[in-house]
């Protein structure tokens, strides 16, 4: 079974061209992927759609299929999709929601009826790993950039998905910073689970299998 199937894929704007041509490639547990392409290409939107935003949240003309551990996402709600595939948002500032860092990483736990003990353990072992637990009690929007992503990082990996989906993770991040982004990375794929990432730079992409080019609505393999 894939980690990820994509079959036949096609997404637009409602009034726009097509930003997904008939798209249709898989990833085995433990693969990693890196999605490339000039800016405003589309591969932010392939993110949404292979975790389930598009066409659930974001309308549009869509058709195809994505299937995570053989379940199609058009059968499942985006609650239980979450629990399947995560996506770190390329902006940080559009996936904060919470007045604090310890209450951001717990919203996603909350909405799947998890005991707060569970909840709460959680969330302490997820801050001490991604380094984060001073900020525990801070309004995420007092943070810089690079301190706003990581606590989406958190957010994400707390849910424990088996595919996770990184829009630009290196994106505005200091050396230490990438270093601790790079390690979950690292750890994820570790543990045989699917990385998806958009990266702008491929030098910072040296933990990817392989890489795909999107243009016009088409994938490509690395030449």
């Amino acid at each position: 079974m894939n980690a990820v199937s994509v079959e036949h894929l096609s997404f637009a704007y409602p009034g726009g061209r097509k930003i997904a041509d008939d798209i249709s490639f898989s990833l085995d547990r433990g693969e990693s992927l890196v999605l490339a392409g000039l800016s405003g290409c589309g591969k932010s939107t392939l993110c949404r759609c292979l975790c389930g935003l598009i066409p659930k949240s974001i309308s549009g003309e869509f058709s195809g299929a994505v299937s995570i551990l053989g379940q199609d996402l058009a059968g499942l709600t985006l609650a239980k999709a979450a629990e399947l595939v995560g996506l770190v948002f390329q902006n940080p500032d559009d996936q904060l929601i919470c007045e604090t860092v310890e209450d951001e990483l717990a919203f996603g736990l909350e909405n799947l009826c998890l005991p707060p003990s569970e909840i709460q353990r959680r969330v302490d072992e997820m801050m001490e790993w991604m380094g984060i637990s001073a900020w525990a009690g801070k309004d995420p929007s007092t943070l810089s950039g690079g301190q706003k992503k990581l606590v989406n990082v958190a957010s994400v990996l707390i849910m424990g998905p088996q595919v996770v989906i990184f829009d630009e993770p290196m994106t505005g991040l200091d050396e230490e910073s990438r270093l601790l982004v790079r390690r979950a990375i690292d750890q994820l794929l570790a543990e045989g689970r699917t990385v998806v990432a958009v990266e702008h730079d491929l030098s910072l992409s040296g933990y990817a299998h392989r890489v795909l080019y999107l243009r016009e609505g088409k994938l490509y393999a690395e030449s």
